[in-house]
């Protein structure tokens, strides 16, 4: 019964927290349109635009890969086991860990800008043999790399503080870096010969704020970071343990990604800013939902599978997935229909043509087929990680990323880049079937008749969505060249599709106010 009473508030705090994740993360991402309409403006989609996105996708890239994602998921469920031994031992801890952090990232950040031209080889292979952009690469990547530093240092501080329950801080600090490339390219690109250039250093720039604004918020939970070398510290080898499968664990959906970047450099310019625009928006939906869940349920299961409370973490888990499933789906069929309109009411401008919004939007229908994975990957490897268990993420997201680059390959050549974003939203899918697997044969019911019905009443209320939104193409075709126009026929196409979606969904049964009591 304790286990129950406990978890019916913790399903109140699950859903709480994730809102509190997702309305800073909306913040985040409305700076982030703001932010690459302005690229898109300056940029365009050709030979600089491409050099630009790879560069900066190299620190984002390791950023993701070593701290943002991966470091949480092996911190938090360490720091949640030291912290009932006293908060002394947690700083003893954080401590140490800062002290190995801040060396490790010194040295990869040497090396990495030394060594440039080597990462390109294996991040742009295609643009080895045009001089120009690879010049232009080679330049911005050497400016942005330090930025991998900074903002590593910052995910440490956010995994400390949503271990704390403290989650607003670190939702909030990505706008940050969407602020300081706003005012690069509003304030310092009209003044640089390379536009570019001004935007790497609004990158740097983004970075340190991202960085600065955790100290206050750290020392509001009674720790600020005295790094030590005590690297043979026991709490630190079992981070370390964690951490190095979590790596590719965690990162499934961001190598998938880069591997279609990596392709994209051999197919004709604009492949990669195609990519790089598509996946700005599906990035939107997956960080509001998938990893605001994630970010919610991680220090949430750990703690309930630390104090021996699989019940209780198990009915967590079916919360976050039967609303995940609920809230994704529409936006994914939503993307499907509207992609065209999308991109070219948010990118038209300047040096993005039309044609480069035909091409990003059929892009961005690929990766929207594989939303509703993208989102499941993040919340079930979270389940995993709670319980200590990072291999298996790491075997299945192996397996994912075999299946990608092979998919990738067989299909970029009758699909181009359409190939590519195909191939990463099938792998999302192979990823999410093989943790599916492992959970159910591990806890057995992992799916109760609660949160299936609740998936079930999602399918049937998109089917009205979905006829609502052809009808109004058919009744009012979306306008090609009046900006204000365009913004006022996807205001009323997207407002109006969720609004019959909810009408839907509660004639069919569905009590909103029920997502917090899901599993009693």
């Amino acid at each position: 019964m304790g286990a129950d009473k406990s978890n019916t508030g913790g399903s109140g705090k699950l859903l709480k927290t994730a809102s509190t994740v997702g309305g800073w993360t909306l913040v985040s991402r409305v700076l982030g349109f703001v932010r690459d309409i302005l690229l898109a403006r300056i940029l365009g989609a050709g030979l600089l635009a491409d050099a630009f996105f790879v560069a900066f996708k190299l620190p984002n890239f390791f950023r993701r890969m070593f701290a943002e994602g991966t470091l949480t998921v092996a911190l938090v469920p360490v720091l949640a086991d030291e912290r009932k031994q006293g908060e002394a031992a947690a700083h003893d801890f954080l401590n140490a860990l800062a002290g190995l952090l801040l060396l490790a990232l010194l040295i990869f950040t040497v090396l990495g800008m030394a060594l440039m031209p080597l990462l390109l080889l294996v991040f742009a292979p295609g643009f080895h043999d045009e001089p120009e952009r690879w010049n232009q690469t080679l330049m911005l990547a050497r400016w942005m790399f330090p930025y991998m530093a900074m903002i590593s240092l910052a995910a440490m501080a956010w995994a400390v503080l949503n271990t704390y329950r403290k989650f607003a801080v670190a939702a909030a600090s990505p706008a940050l870096l969407n602020i300081s490339l706003i005012f690069a390219a509003i304030v310092l690109a009209p003044s640089f010969d390379n536009p570019a250039l001004a935007l790497a250093i609004g990158v740097l720039a983004g970075g340190a704020l991202q960085l600065g604004i955790q100290f206050p918020a750290l020392k509001r939970i009674g720790w600020l970071p005295r790094p030590t070398c005590n690297f043979r510290h026991p709490p630190v080898i079992r981070t370390l343990k964690l951490f190095g499968p979590a790596v590719i664990g965690v990162a499934a959906v961001q190598i998938n990604i880069l591997v279609g970047t990596i392709l994209a450099t051999l197919l004709p310019v604009g492949a990669v800013s195609y990519l790089y625009y598509s996946d700005r928006i599906v990035q939107l939906p997956l960080a509001l939902f998938g990893i605001a869940m994630g970010t919610a349920l991680l220090p949430m299961l750990s703690a309930h599978f630390s104090n021996q409370q699989t019940d209780a973490a198990l009915k967590e888990l079916r919360q976050g997935l039967s609303w995940l499933t609920w809230i994704t789906l529409p936006a994914a069929l939503g993307l499907l229909l509207l992609a065209e309109p999308i991109i070219t009411t948010l990118f038209e401008h300047g040096r993005f043509t039309h044609a480069a919004s035909v091409a990003t939007a059929h892009t961005l229908q690929a990766y929207a087929l594989g939303l509703v994975a993208f989102c499941w990957t993040r919340v079930l490897s979270t389940a995993c990680y709670a319980e200590q268990d990072a291999r298996t993420p790491m075997r299945y997201a192996a397996i994912s990323v075999a299946a990608n680059i092979m998919m990738a390959v067989l299909l970029m050549w009758p699909l181009g880049y359409i190939g590519l974003a195909l191939a990463t939203s099938l792998a999302s899918f192979v990823n999410v079937a093989l943790l599916l697997a492992h959970l159910r044969k591990k806890h057995t019911q992992l799916l109760d008749s609660t949160s299936l019905k609740r998936m079930t009443r999602a399918v049937m209320a998109c089917i009205p969505m979905l006829l609502f939104l052809l009808s109004i193409n058919y009744l009012w075709a979306f306008p090609e060249h009046e900006k204000i126009l365009q913004i006022i026929w996807l205001s009323i196409s997207i407002s109006g599709g969720v609004f019959v979606f909810f009408l839907t969904a509660r004639l069919l049964g569905e009590k909103l106010g029920t997502f917090r009591t899901t599993g009693r």
